[in-house]
């Protein structure tokens, strides 16, 4: 029982760490803003 407690509990942070991940691409705040002339990692 205390096994799928305790993955349950990893599901929901792996969860919520993917959810902020894709909110802040939406919003434009994270990742590549899309201007590569000053970014050294995009090609």
């Amino acid at each position: 029982m205390a096994t799928w407690i305790v993955g349950g509990a990893v599901l929901l942070i792996v969860a919520a760490i993917l959810w902020r991940m894709i909110q802040k691409k939406r919003s434009g705040k994270g990742g590549c803003s899309g201007s590569c002339g000053h970014c050294s990692g995009c090609h």
